[in-house]
């Protein structure tokens, strides 16, 4: 019994200092950076979406409807990026940022989806 105990509170311990905090940056985090270029509330999950392309370098995004914007990124590796209504408040994003965020994961769709609130203003635009 004392052997299954030890090797319980070991279990505990060990899962207690593997977390890690969810915002902290870690290096198996990959960095992306894109401007953003179209934005949009989800009220089923209260979080926000938006739309960012690697370079709006000679394109022009801010007369273009959603369908034109979704093509822009599938054609110029765009990403959207699904982000808490907290981190978007804080970090004040519109259109015509550019942003870095950091990932681990995403979701296969054209353009991809990117879950995270590791996101850094670089410059407005």
């Amino acid at each position: 019994m004392k052997r299954v105990l030890t090797l319980l509170i070991l279990v505990i311990m060990l899962g207690a200092c593997s977390q890690q905090d969810n915002n902290q940056i870690t290096s198996n985090d990959e960095r992306d950076e894109g401007v953003i270029v179209h934005i949009e509330y989800d009220t089923s999950n209260e979080n926000y979406v938006v739309l960012t392309l690697p370079s709006v370098e000679n394109i022009t995004y801010l007369d273009k409807t959603e369908d034109e914007l979704i093509q822009l990124a599938q054609e110029n590796n765009g990403v959207y990026y699904e982000i808490s209504q907290e981190k978007y408040e804080e970090l004040d994003l519109n259109i015509g940022i550019r942003i870095a965020a950091y990932f681990d994961a995403e979701f296969e769709s054209d353009p991809p989806l990117r879950i995270t609130d590791k996101i850094e203003v670089i410059s407005e635009e």
